[in-house]
């Protein structure tokens, strides 16, 4: 699969974009293991939104559109994700049955 052809999943772009900031606001210590804790526990409660580029042009449109519709969303799940591995840091790998 070309680059080209490559999915993009939207929720995650913009995730990862916003994490540093919701770390930093919950003082979460910026490790690699509390950063992809909380990634794949906000992930798993977002839908996901795949889309694929023509030249990077739709993919930007796509980028604007979706973060104006959806940012507080991913915000929020973020948040909660945040407040679980702050809670419990060591207990909150993706592969470990949740509480909720």
């Amino acid at each position: 699969m070309s680059e080209r052809e490559r999915p993009y999943n939207l929720v995650r772009m913009l995730a990862e974009e916003l994490l540093p900031d919701i770390m930093e606001r919950f003082e979460i210590e910026p490790t690699e293991q509390n950063r992809v804790d909380i990634l794949a526990l906000a992930l798993n409660s977002m839908p996901t939104k795949y889309v694929t580029s023509e030249g990077g042009m739709q993919y930007a449109q796509y980028v604007e559109v979706y973060r104006v519709q959806y940012e507080l969303d991913i915000l929020n799940a973020l948040a909660k994700a945040a407040m679980k591995v702050k809670a419990k840091p060591n207990d909150t790998g993706c592969m470990k049955k949740s509480e909720d």
